[in-house]
């Protein structure tokens, strides 16, 4: 009975080290391609989109607990691509995984997402249930920017229902707010778009110049990107072509419609149908009917696009619908195949059983001579490394080290690699000193020369990835979120996700504690 159930232990321990191996593998590349279509996604969105195509299926094992950042970055996508309807249809993925992983700062996020496409597409009252999700979700991660947006979203709404001075009253109470999110310029963009607005839509075409002239000023803020900051421009260069159309103002009509055909690739669906109809109207005023008659086939062709990336979108729903049930269908045939291997591995288990119990005595004494025989072989190695060192100088000592380097790379075996990099770190650990003093460029050296830092770190949380543990490293010196993304070659938006990504995998928003603070008192 006892060998019995010692066979069914092994059995269980065998199984489950299987799935832990291919699980990890699948979770470190699947991590890797989401970092790599973070970093790209503001420079090369189609770059991007590829990167999450890489990431393996089904995404509930590749990527467990960061699915919501993966259809985060699908609706970046779609917006940058102008695809409405995949758009909506990812952010409510967004919404759902964001709420099962308790980001609250991206079921925030995807909230409003949602409220902007359904009460500017669809004028769905369901808009406004998503705008107070959104505020519920931004107070729990006590996100101000957040909760500064919903402002915004509430005075949308107000202009929208014709209340433009109360829109304004909301705007203009919180614009040295808007203001004082230095890092970030699109909340003051935001809020002097719609200040500007509202005064056209009350003929104050005073008050409406000086807040488009102050929005013109933001064109330097390097924290807005020039995409956004046109996108915003070709939306009100339309409606002050609108104003003054209505007023028959024909010069300044086409002066301002001469504005926006300078920034039309950033204009959306809707700016180019306003433009297009009102270049339409214009020809007509004119009697320029040839010219008219142009802008509306125009028109008709923005429609058909329109309509079909509608079409494209519906049949997206479809394939998402098909992938779930492909998943499922996945996980029934790997524990159908976990049984088969389970009978199998049961038959050699009981012959290897009797083996294992007569050769148990010797393997024990031979892996005490080895652990004894390895101790002292690391002794005499540290010993003759230091030795080393100091004979050959700094300059050889560092150009080996960079040799060591290139050959871990080429090891194909993971374990052996990971044995050998410690090995490495640990041979830089005892010079560092001497490494230092070399004149060697400290930021080629920081990730290789703070190997306690980055040991305890690894020891305390191994589901971090590469790019994560940096990122507490930089937190850990006080660097801010600038100064990281300049080191890291990404955007602050990235960090920032990537700051939330680790604070959830070390549940401190359960713990309400900072993670800059959490790494200080940890590994002090």
């Amino acid at each position: 009975m006892q060998l019995v159930k010692l066979y069914q232990v092994i059995v269980l321990f065998f199984l489950n080290l299987v799935g832990v191996i291919t699980i990890n593998a699948q979770t470190s590349h699947g991590e890797k391609f989401l970092d790599s279509a973070s970093n790209t996604i503001d420079s090369n969105h189609f770059i991007a989109q590829q990167y999450l195509d890489s990431i393996p299926k089904p995404l509930s094992e590749s990527i467990k607990g960061h699915i919501a950042c993966y259809y985060e970055l699908k609706v970046l996508i779609n917006s940058k691509n102008e695809e409405d309807a995949k758009q909506y249809q990812n952010s409510i993925l967004t919404l759902k995984y964001a709420e099962l992983e308790n980001n609250y700062d991206l079921a925030g996020w995807a909230s409003l997402e949602l409220f902007y496409s359904a009460y500017i597409r669809k004028k769905d009252s369901s808009a406004y249930h998503f705008l107070d999700k959104a505020h519920d979700y931004y107070t729990l991660a006590d996100n101000r920017q957040g909760l500064a947006e919903v402002t915004q979203m509430e005075a949308l709404d107000e202009l929208n229902k014709g209340n433009f001075i109360n829109s304004n009253n909301i705007l203009l109470d919180n614009l040295e707010h808007y203001k004082s999110f230095k890092d970030d310029g699109y909340y003051q963009l935001y809020g002097l778009f719609l200040i500007t607005s509202n005064y056209l839509e009350l003929d104050n075409l005073t008050e409406a110049h000086v807040y488009f002239n102050n929005l013109k000023n933001l064109k330097a803020d390097t924290s807005i990107t020039p995409a956004l900051y046109n996108s915003h421009l070709a939306t009100l260069y339309g409606d002050f072509a609108e104003f003054h159309f209505n007023d028959k103002a024909m010069d300044s009509t086409l002066f301002y419609l001469n504005k926006s055909k300078r920034v039309k690739d950033a204009m959306t669906d809707e700016d180019k149908r306003n433009y297009f109809n009102l270049y339409a109207d214009y020809f007509d005023y004119e009697k320029n009917y040839q010219s008219k008659n142009n802008y509306i086939d125009s028109l008709r062709f923005l429609e058909d696009n329109v309509l079909r990336k509608t079409m494209d979108a519906s049949l997206l729903i479809g394939d998402v619908l098909l992938q779930s049930e492909n998943e499922l269908n996945v996980e029934k045939r790997k524990k159908e195949l976990t049984k088969t291997w389970a009978i199998s591995l049961s038959a050699v288990l009981l012959i290897g059983l009797g083996f294992y119990l007569i050769k148990n005595k010797k393997t024990k004494q031979i892996i005490r001579n080895f652990k004894k025989n390895k101790d002292e072989f690391a002794y005499l190695k540290d010993n003759h490394e230091k030795l080393k060192a100091k004979v050959k100088g700094i300059e050889g000592y560092l150009s080996e080290i960079k040799i060591e380097i290139k050959n871990i790379a080429a090891i194909s075996e993971l374990k052996e690699q990971q044995n050998r990099v410690k090995e490495l770190y640990k041979k830089i650990q005892l010079n560092s000193s001497t490494l230092f003093s070399s004149g060697e460029d400290h930021l080629n050296l920081i990730n290789d020369l703070n190997v306690d830092f980055f040991n305890q770190l690894s020891t305390k949380h191994p589901k971090l990835n590469s790019s994560e543990k940096i990122i507490c490293y930089y937190l850990f010196m006080d660097f801010t979120n600038k100064e990281i993304s300049s080191f890291t070659n990404s955007s602050v938006r990235a960090v920032e996700s990537k700051r939330y990504r680790i604070s959830s995998k070390l549940n401190l928003k359960q713990k309400n504690m900072k993670l800059s603070d959490y790494l200080k008192e940890s590994f002090s």
